[in-house]
């Protein structure tokens, strides 16, 4: 099958589309021959998405709040009543540190100084957002017997980085979840699986202006290939497993790449290590 039909008649929600990586995703997945339904708060960045030609006439814009239940169930609905059906979610939404910084502009601060609000709505946005929208989509996903569900996460250091607390939480957990929602899934044609850059990516707002930042930073483009082997019927059957599209060697065939990218989720070798730390397996 051509590359611009994999995903011919399939439907997408992409979160935080409006901008970065979920911008990248939902065009990618539009190029692949996908209606895109685009969530974020942004609605002139989804509007400005909306214009581009290869979204014409298969793009719906949903400004959504993900960390509000009732906006979250609209949205699924909303991409229903218009497409008719939902095969793709992918958690792209989040927000940095400085959401915890109060009216600074820092992109990291100790927990002890973080604005206990501005705490809270990370965790709400990067971590109960995504889990609202993998509740709703998974419905009609599970009906029709098929569908992929990819939250983006970050690398293992970002998560335990000093000055990151509320980000680094909301991340790990997300990551938990995924293994968590997989087995809840199995049977049912539903996978849910992690794809992360593998590095510090140029991301509008994670890195604010005039403060220092990483040497090396990847172009969210890297992960547009990914995406849509992982968003297409190629990756039947995978589940639980993360990808870094850091790591994807696009002079591959797409399988021999993705499996050279992919490890399980949440990192299993953890427990194995703690467990031959303390004499016994697991």
């Amino acid at each position: 099958m051509a590359e611009d039909e994999l995903l011919a008649s399939r439907v997408a929600i992409v979160t935080g589309a409006a901008s970065g990586m979920g911008r990248v995703m939902a065009r990618a997945l539009a190029g692949a021959g996908a209606k895109i339904a685009g969530v974020d708060v942004d609605a002139a960045g989804l509007g400005r998405l909306a214009a581009e030609p290869v979204l014409a006439g298969k793009f719906l814009c949903t400004v959504t709040d993900v960390s509000k239940t009732a906006e979250c169930r609209r949205a699924v609905q909303q991409v229903m009543e218009t497409f008719g059906a939902l095969d793709i979610l992918i958690n792209c939404a989040g927000v940095s540190m400085s959401t915890a910084a109060g009216h600074s502009d820092e992109a990291r601060i100790k927990f002890f100084e973080a604005d206990p609000e501005g705490w809270q709505r990370i965790l709400a946005i990067n971590t109960i957002g995504a889990f609202l929208m993998a509740r709703f989509a998974a419905e009609p996903m599970i009906k029709r017997g098929w569908g992929r569900i990819i939250h983006v996460t970050t690398s293992f250091d970002t998560m335990l980085a000093a000055g990151l607390s509320a980000y680094g939480a909301s991340k790990a957990a997300l990551e938990a979840s995924c293994v968590s929602f997989a087995k809840d899934l199995e049977g049912t044609g539903v996978t849910v699986n992690i794809l992360v850059p593998g590095g510090p990516t140029e991301t509008p707002g994670f890195f604010p202006p005039g403060k220092p930042r990483p040497p090396i930073m990847l172009d969210p483009e890297i992960m547009a290939v990914p995406v849509v082997w992982l968003a297409s019927s190629q990756s039947d059957g995978i589940s639980a497993c993360r990808f870094i599209a850091r790591d994807w060697d696009r002079s591959l065939p797409t399988a021999e790449a993705a499996a050279r990218a992919r490890a399980p989720a949440a990192w299993p070798e953890l427990a194995q290590a703690a467990s031959a730390a303390r004499g016994h397996p697991m």
